[in-house]
Formats: C-alpha cells, sequence, structure tokens
C-alpha cells in the first residue's frame, strides 16, 4: 500500500490560492523584523494550503486483464458424442475447465451458455450443461454478447451447425470472434450442402441457376453427384471426383420455371467412396415464378368510349402484351361488296377461341354479342375450361353484353359470378353513383386506410349505364353494388363482382362506362391516378398476382427448425376481407404424413381470424397439410400447404465453412478444439497492464488542526507585537 496527496481546488480554490501566494510575496518584501514576517508568511502558506483542499490518498497497485467473451454452443447437435465417451458439449466444457487458471491469469472472461436463448453462467455450471432441443441460433448469441461491456475478443465453442443466418448475427458483433470446431476427431464419411443460391424470383419459361456447395468428408478418390429434382423427375445433374479427405465442391444447375407460383424442387447430394457405401443428403428448396409479362386479348363489340380508354391503359403498362379486337361491321350490316375487297378484316374467332386461346393470361370481353356471330357453343366451352385451368376473364357490360349477348344458360354464364337476367332488356341506360360493398377489399382499398379510400370512392364522377342481374352465386365478392337497384332475388345488383372458377379469376363489370372516371380527374385533381390504380389491381389479381384468398396459411421458411411442435399460422376473412371467426365458422384441417395416410387437426383460434396449428409426431419426408373452411353452412375457401420436413440428427458433421467465415469476416482465428492450447488465443489479447488502485480517500482540509494553527500563529504575532512594541 501506498500513501499520495493529492489537492482538488476548484476553480474558487485555485483564485484563492493565487491570491495567498501574492499576499506571501508582498509579506516577505516588509520591512518589518525576520520573525514577524516569517509568521505572517506561514499563516499564508497554511491558507494557501487549506485553499488547495489536500487530501491522503490511500492506493494499491492491482492488474487489470483485458475482457473475454466465452460462448458455449449448447444446441441439439453438440449432444453428438463422435465415437467418444463425452457429447461435443462436455467435451467444450472440459476443456474450459482444463485450461481455467490458465484463462483467469491471462483476461478477465465472461461465460454464456445457449442455444435460441443464452444466459451467464458461472465456472461451476459448466459440467451440468445439456443439449437443448433447438439448433444454434446465432443471431441471438450475437445479441446477448452485444449487451455486456464491450470485451478484447470473442471465443466461440460450437460445431458450427446452425440454421440462422450467418450475415444477421454479424450485424451485432463489436470485434474479433475466434471460433473453436468441436467436433469429431476423426472425419465421419458424409456429404453435406454447406450453400445454397437460387434467385428470389424467376420469370415464368426461363431458365435460371440454382449454386450450391457441397462438404464432402472421408471421400478421397470418390465421386459426387448432385441431382435435381421436381417430383420424380430429374431435371439436371452434376457429377465430380474427390480428390482430398476433406473437400468443398460446388456445382451450378440451370432449370426452367415450368409453372406460376411457388415451384418446389428437390436437391439429392449421393457421395460413392471409392470402396465402401454411399452417403446421402437431400434438400427441399422453393422458387416463386412470376410472368415476366402478361398476354392479355381484349375482344369489344363495337368501338366506344371504355374501349378506347381501357385499351390506352393496359398498352401503356410494359408489364402487359395486348392483342385487341374491336367489331367495326357486324354480320347483319350488308356490303355489296366481297370481304376480299374490304380493308377490314373479318372477325378471327377460329383463331382467339380455339387456336391461340390457351395462349394468353387474360381474356376480356367487352359488350360483345355472342350470339350475332353464330358462334359454336364449343367456342365458350373452350372459354370455361381457359378459366378452369388458371387464365383469368373479364367480362365488361353494355346494351349487347350478358343476357342481350346472348349468354343466358351457355356454359360462360357457368363461369359468371352472377346469375343473368331472364328478359333480354338487361341494360337501362342511367346515371348512377355505385355504393361500396366491401371496403377491406384489396381491389377496392387502393389508399393507405379504409377511410382515405371510401373519400376517394366518393368523388368519383357518377357511371352512365348498368346491367341488371338475377342472382349473386355462392362464393361471390360484390365490391361494388347499385345504390338502389336490387337482382331477381332481392340483394343488391351488383355493378363490381369477383368470383373463382376451378385455378381461375372471373370478374364482372355491370356498365361500360368506367372512362368517366378516368376523365373525372380533369376536375378533380386528387383522382388522377385512380383508373390507372383500379385496372391495374384488376388485372393483378385476375392474373394471380394479388392474392384475394379467403383462407390462407402463412408462409413457411424455404428450412424449418428441427423441432417439436412444428408451429403454423392460417388466416381466414370475410367477404369484406375483415378477420372471420365466430361460431358460423366451421373450420377443418387435414395432415397427409409421408406415407400417405391423413388425420385430422386441431385449429386454436389466438385472435380473431388468426389459427395456430401445432403438429407434433413429424417424421421425415413430404408433408401436406389442407384446410377447409364453411361458413353458415357454406363452402368459404380452402388453402394447402405442403413442406418438406427434416429432423436433425445429433449427429452432425462439423461445420468448418461456417465457422471458418465467421472468423475470417471478424478479423478473428479459427481452430479445432482436439490438441488446441489456449496460450496461442491468449496471446492475441491486449498485455495485462497495472493499474493504480484508490482504497481510501482522507480530506484534510476540513480537520480543525488548519484553524487551531493559524489562531495560534496570529496570537503568537500579536504578543511579539504588544511584547516588543512592534508597530
Amino acid at each position: 500500500m501506498s500513501f499520495w496527496l493529492s489537492f482538488e481546488p476548484g476553480l474558487g480554490g485555485a483564485l484563492a490560492a493565487a491570491a495567498c501566494a501574492l499576499l506571501l510575496a508582498w509579506s516577505w518584501r516588509s520591512p518589518q523584523p525576520r520573525l514577524l514576517r516569517a509568521l505572517r508568511a506561514t499563516v499564508l502558506l497554511l491558507l494557501l494550503l487549506l485553499a488547495l483542499k489536500p487530501s491522503l490518498d490511500f492506493r494499491r497497485s492491482r492488474s487489470v486483464k483485458p475482457r473475454l467473451t466465452i460462448i458455449v454452443d449448447s444446441g441439439l447437435s453438440m449432444g453428438a458424442k463422435d465415437g467418444t465417451a463425452q457429447t461435443r458439449l462436455q467435451r467444450a466444457c472440459a476443456w474450459l475447465l482444463r485450461h481455467r487458471r490458465e484463462i483467469e491469469s491471462r483476461s478477465e472472461p465472461t461465460l454464456l451458455a445457449g442455444s435460441d436463448r443464452f444466459r451467464r453462467v458461472e465456472w461451476e455450471e459448466l459440467g451440468r450443461l445439456v443439449p437443448s432441443a433447438s439448433s444454434f441460433d446465432f443471431p441471438a448469441a450475437a445479441r446477448e454478447a452485444a449487451e455486456l461491456k464491450p470485451p478484447s475478443r470473442v471465443w466461440l465453442l460450437s460445431d458450427g451447425v446452425s440454421d440462422s443466418d450467418l450475415q444477421a448475427g454479424l450485424e451485432a458483433w463489436r470485434g474479433p470472434v475466434d471460433a473453436l470446431g468441436v467436433g469429431p476427431r476423426k472425419i465421419p464419411r458424409s456429404v453435406s450442402l454447406a450453400e445454397l443460391k437460387t434467385p428470389d424470383f424467376v420469370f415464368l419459361h426461363s431458365r435460371f441457376p440454382v449454386s450450391i456447395s457441397v462438404e464432402a468428408s472421408d471421400l478421397k478418390g470418390g465421386e459426387l453427384s448432385v441431382k435435381l429434382l421436381k417430383g420424380g423427375s430429374v431435371l439436371a445433374e452434376s457429377r465430380q471426383s474427390l480428390r482430398s479427405d476433406f473437400e468443398v465442391a460446388t456445382a451450378t444447375l440451370t432449370v426452367e420455371a415450368a409453372s406460376l407460383g411457388q415451384e418446389r424442387f428437390r436437391l439429392e447430394i449421393v457421395g460413392r467412396p471409392a470402396a465402401g457405401t454411399a452417403v446421402v443428403s437431400r434438400r427441399e428448396f422453393a422458387v416463386e415464378v412470376i410472368r415476366q409479362k402478361y398476354r392479355i386479348m381484349y375482344l369489344a363489340g363495337r368501338p366506344s368510349f371504355e374501349y378506347a380508354h381501357l385499351r390506352e391503359q393496359l398498352k401503356s403498362d410494359p408489364n402487359h402484351e395486348l392483342v385487341s379486337f374491336v367489331i367495326l361491321r357486324n354480320p347483319e350490316n350488308a356490303t355489296p361488296v366481297p370481304d376480299q375487297e374490304l380493308s377490314l378484316i373479318p372477325f378471327p374467332a377460329q383463331e382467339i377461341f380455339v387456336q391461340n386461346l390457351m395462349q394468353f393470361d387474360l381474356f376480356i370481353l367487352e359488350n360483345f354479342a355472342y350470339w350475332r356471330f353464330n358462334l359454336p357453343v364449343d367456342y365458350l366451352q373452350g372459354l370455361k375450361r381457359f378459366v378452369s385451368q388458371g387464365g383469368g376473364l373479364l367480362v365488361i357490360g353494355g346494351s349487347n353484353a350478358f343476357t342481350q349477348g346472348g349468354y343466358k344458360g351457355t356454359p360462360l354464364e357457368e363461369v359468371l359470378p352472377v346469375g343473368l337476367w331472364e328478359s333480354q332488356q338487361d341494360y337501362v341506360a342511367s346515371l348512377f353513383k355505385p355504393k361500396v360493398a366491401a371496403p377491406q377489399n384489396p381491389l377496392i382499398k387502393t389508399e393507405a386506410s379504409v377511410e382515405a379510400s371510401l373519400k376517394l370512392w366518393e368523388a368519383l364522377p357518377p357511371l352512365d349505364g348498368y346491367n341488371r342481374f338475377a342472382s349473386v352465386k355462392p362464393q361471390t365478392s360484390v365490391l361494388l353494388a347499385h345504390p338502389s337497384e336490387k337482382t331477381a332475388s332481392g340483394a343488391p345488383l351488383p355493378i363490381v363482382a369477383v368470383r373463382e372458377f376451378g385455378k381461375g379469376k372471373v370478374m364482372v363489370m355491370g356498365s361500360d362506362s368506367s372512362w368517366r372516371w378516368k376523365l373525372g380527374s380533369g376536375m378533380d385533381w386528387s383522382i388522377s391516378s385512380f383508373y390507372a390504380r383500379f385496372w391495374s389491381r384488376a388485372v393483378q389479381y385476375l392474373t394471380g398476382s394479388l392474392d384475394l384468398k379467403k383462407v390462407k396459411f402463412s408462409p413457411l421458411p424455404d428450412r424449418l427448425a428441427p423441432k417439436e411442435p412444428l408451429q403454423l399460422s392460417l388466416r381466414v376473412f370475410d367477404e369484406n376481407f375483415r378477420p372471420l371467426s365466430g361460431s358460423d365458422l366451421d373450420l377443418r384441417l387435414n395432415w397427409t404424413s409421408p406415407d400417405g395416410k391423413s388425420k385430422s387437426v386441431f385449429a386454436r383460434e389466438q385472435g380473431p381470424g388468426i389459427f395456430a396449428v401445432e403438429l407434433t409426431g413429424l417424421s421425415e419426408g413430404g408433408h401436406a397439410l389442407r384446410a377447409v373452411a364453411r361458413h353458415r353452412g357454406q363452402h368459404w375457401g380452402e388453402d394447402q400447404l405442403r413442406f418438406f420436413w427434416q429432423p436433425r440428427p445429433p449427429e452432425q458433421p462439423l461445420n468448418r465453412r461456417w465457422l471458418g467465415q465467421l472468423a475470417v469476416r471478424t478479423e478473428g482465428q479459427y481452430a479445432e478444439l482436439d490438441g488446441l492450447e489456449p496460450g496461442r488465443w491468449l496471446a492475441l489479447l491486449p498485455s495485462v497492464r497495472s493499474e493504480s488502485q484508490l482504497l481510501d480517500r482522507r480530506s484534510l482540509w476540513d480537520r480543525p488542526f488548519w484553524l487551531w494553527a493559524i489562531l495560534g500563529l496570529l496570537l503568537t504575532e500579536w504578543f511579539l507585537r504588544r511584547r516588543k512594541g512592534y508597530a
């Protein structure tokens, strides 16, 4: 222990000390006797010292060690024994305990342990740690470590088996991470997928690359085969020879996107050694397939403002490939010259309805009279088949549409969301402003809020003319309705209605005057972009890029965490896309396992329209879950979810690639547990430095000694002055 004198005068004390120093200098130059000057000087010196506020410090010298955070992975895969008597977790903890004295002599360690949740542990707790049922969550470990005081370095003891995103965890790290691999002493024979790269989305009928990296162990002199499959068909394959005991092989396979939506593929990786048993690894993944351009056929019964404006709107979108025909001369319009001498081409009904129909994504019929051309009923049957196989159909009304167009009792009526009017006179020329019937529907909710959307709909100019309908079919969503007219069955007369038919979607627009919405922007700037937004959303819905399912599973990640129960979420909406629940809803779920056996499962309602499903007893392979909802006794909707379940066995290979990348990207080191001496890594820490530690501080300036000493000196000076007779 050592003693030190310290001063803390502050600004006032410094000024007082300076004044005392000036008085001291002045008094010393005084002509008075030396003894009196000495007494005054002593008083001023004591006042000067008092102004500086002296304290007596008791200090001790101590060593300051660099901080070190040690993270121990206790995930599921750390339960592997690798042919030894201890698990990986036990070997990691035993290594730390064996070198505890050396670690503590060179650093100030903080221990964290966990898999998806982490906590601080003491040295004595290491021997009691057990592997959890979850895999190692690297971002969670990073977040927990970030809550501690910033360390000089971080040690991670892990086998690198993690489903989490490396980049997401790296964003939370501050400082180097030294990764210590805990795995088998002898590399087991295995193949494992280290990395898979696919595009976020691909265009229909385009070819796209699938890039993979495979870790192959104990297969020197053998062959690695990678197959890309869909269903039972092999789409692409790669083969390459292996020249070392541990090798990271890369391959890029090219495949064509054949169908819209989420296409699922399977990778099958086979390692064939020069002698012995082959090893296999499998992995499923999905790719979102979209159309590069939507092919649209637009057939109008006659020239009109509706045709002119809607055609212009469709052509202005670069994602649309539009083919349009407008009837300028009907068959009853006789001419005195042959057709081949006319500049107008004959109506190509055969090409539109038979030869080229299936090449389109959306078919638009606007105010087109089917009966005028004596078309075979097979043409409309083909249009029905087009929709049932996934095509979109938009039927726009007018004086030559629906019943007056000759569609009553035809296959097209079966497709429509409405039943057609019995009388031929189903068109009424009248101004009206449609009423919003489903404000929550994405086709209607064009603004951020329902209130803003309704305000916009109110600002639109009225439509001119509407078609009457007899009924609204089940599973139809009425988006806009006439403010006063009714169907023959007494329901509000639909103006805009949508319905799913087979795999396709159908929309009815019961008026051919939506062009008035566009012209209305000349009087009100707030609705200037409404026309374009409405029809863009309608095309998106009809072509499948705007999902309006009323029963829908929440999407799953490509790779599921290997823990049970597997938790899934399902949502159910009403006709206005509000959460639907209650006693009127009957929700049934059927789960089909890889062996083909099916059973019912229970859905627990977590909130209005939100249902949770928990699956236990999962077996490896492809599973399917189908949800069917009935509302008030009627079929309401359904959805199906497919996923591949692969429980993670505890005997997973050491992921050297993942651990090595972690170390490199944080400027740390990578080594393997067996044979590693901690001195190599402890030498990377800053040196232990010596620091003086304050044990106690006793202030001297507030002691009564100063007062008595000053008073004594002043009394002595006064006594000498009186005795000697000094002035």
